[in-house]
């Protein structure tokens, strides 16, 4: 085990080498306020689930006196290996390799993540970790001291995290040169006889084609309600002209639909059909029909409709393809439910509901994490609602406030290529504005800071969100109830604009 150095004493020298392989003697402290080594390992879990705060400090202070040094002693890892995972956390300060352990011998460095401060005379003032907020917190409060020429009562907060020498397993980072992708456009840019344009969905189909449903009339829940489809065909950057492809018998107009890849070459369709006593006031939804039509031919023709009478509805969010090949819908009965299928749609079960207690929530929306259980998020003024399942949406825990605002409008989520959960939501407690994404490295346990898509003045809401083989993120969205907007983006873009943990 490596001897502490003193608290006081002078550092000296650190010799380290470049990514490149290059030996490089480090002593130059007098030409900075301060200078923040730490020790890091792609390859430790602490590391790095403290490495976005490590970044964003970096950041804070780097034209405030301060340097950060990160300093790689796990001889194992290649220089690729560091390079992605500092690229791919935006650690855009200098990153040395220490494989012979002389600048942790030196240091008395025992753990990943450790950070030691050294003042502009070169001397230790400080050491400690990122063990929980207390320890980040006396860490910044150290450095903004010297940031600001303040004397520093010296010290340290013992470290803890991942043993320094311990080797660990290649971790999953991104690689050298993630490309930056974000690309927006209207679907469409007027259909003059319906003003009123919502409640999109997107897929994409077994030929690599995007189609997006949504409905459109004279108003939301109008006698002249109909379900429009617009395509956007592999490879190319354009989608067709809208098609009314779903109306209804008279008086009867079609509600909110999903649009899902049901089985291996069947794209389903369900939709609510509105049943209720006409006329209705607009945005009124009440009594319904859940109606289920299918196509083999990547959305070009499709069967008739069928009423899956007496299957709830109360339609918002795709379904979850299970492991047992069961596809999980979310439905809106009674505050938060599920049905399931097992044949490509042909016939449905209702699986569960979602306890909400004393709250009005619904549409919920779900993913499932690493150990099999599954996330439920649910619409709810002022916060955003949670529960979990442990048996593929048979029961579920009682729904609980998260700290995600939320004016009570449609949320959407999706477990990415990465693990990641990202989120799409109206970042506000009373209007559908902004829209927002958020990302949860952790299955949904804690939210990054979202980062905002759309933010002035109207309605932009109910989005949908997925993602293709080729790991961009398509989200589809009322776009101030005149037209339907898509988004393509990758989580690097999202990364790039969220550096910190945000709310649970």
């Amino acid at each position: 085990m490596a001897t502490l150095l003193e608290i006081g004493l002078a550092v000296g020298a650190l010799t380290m080498q470049t990514l490149d392989g290059h030996e490089i003697v480090m002593q130059n402290y007098a030409s900075r306020l301060g200078t923040a080594i730490i020790f890091m390992s792609s390859r430790a879990l602490a590391t790095q689930a403290s490495a976005n705060v490590i970044a964003d400090m970096a950041e804070r202070y780097r034209r405030k006196g301060i340097l950060f040094v990160g300093v790689f002693a796990n001889p194992e890892e290649t220089r690729e290996e560091i390079r992605a995972f500092c690229q791919s956390r935006l650690m855009t300060f200098p990153t040395y390799r220490d494989p012979e352990g002389r600048v942790a011998k030196c240091l008395g460095a025992r753990f990943t993540p450790e950070a030691f401060l050294i003042d502009a005379q070169g001397t230790l003032v400080y050491r400690g970790g990122f063990n929980d907020a207390k320890a980040v917190k006396e860490l910044d409060r150290k450095i903004m001291r010297l940031s600001k020429k303040q004397a520093i009562k010296r010290g340290e907060y013992p470290a803890t995290g991942t043993p320094i020498e311990e080797a660990g397993t290649m971790g999953d980072t991104a690689p050298p040169g993630e490309p930056l992708v974000f690309a927006s456009e209207i679907i469409f840019e007027k259909q003059p006889w319906a003003p009123d344009h919502h409640c999109s969905t997107i897929v994409e189909v077994p030929n690599g084609d995007l189609l997006c449903v949504w409905f459109g009339g004279s108003f939301e829940s109008g006698d002249d309600q109909a379900l429009f489809i617009a395509r956007r065909k592999k490879g190319e950057r354009m989608w067709s002209a809208p098609d009314k492809f779903v109306t209804s018998k008279p008086l009867h107009p079609a509600g909110n639909a999903v649009v899902f890849m049901a089985s291996a070459n069947r794209v389903g369709l369900l939709w609510d059909r509105m049943d209720e006593e006409r006329p209705i006031r607009s945005g009124m939804w009440g009594k319904g029909t859940l109606m289920f039509r299918y196509s083999e031919d990547n959305g070009v023709t499709w069967s008739v409709d069928r009423e899956l009478t007496p299957i709830p509805g109360g339609l918002r969010n795709p379904p979850l393809c299970l492991p047992n090949g069961d596809l999980l819908m979310p439905v809106s009965a009674g505050n938060g439910g599920f049905i399931v299928t097992r044949d490509g749609g042909d016939t449905w079960d209702v699986r569960g509901y979602i306890d909400t207690g004393h709250f009005s929530a619904g549409q919920p929306t779900i993913a499932r994490r690493n150990d099999g259980s599954l996330v439920a998020m649910l619409r709810c003024a002022p916060y955003i609602l949670q529960s979990e399942s442990t048996d593929n949406g048979k029961t579920w825990t009682p729904a609980k406030q998260t700290k995600l605002r939320c004016p009570h409008a449609g949320i959407s989520m999706c477990r990415l290529d990465s693990g990641h959960f990202a989120l799409l939501f109206n970042d506000s407690l009373k209007k559908r504005t902004p829209l927002a994404i958020a990302l949860s490295e952790d299955e949904g346990r804690t939210w990054r800071q979202s980062v905002v898509l759309e933010s002035n003045p109207g309605e932009y809401s109910y989005p949908c969100v997925m993602q293709t083989p080729d790991k961009h993120i398509h989200v589809t969205y009322s776009f101030l109830r005149k037209t339907i907007k898509h988004v393509e983006l990758n989580e690097t873009w999202i990364r790039l604009l969220s550096p910190r943990i945000s709310s649970k």
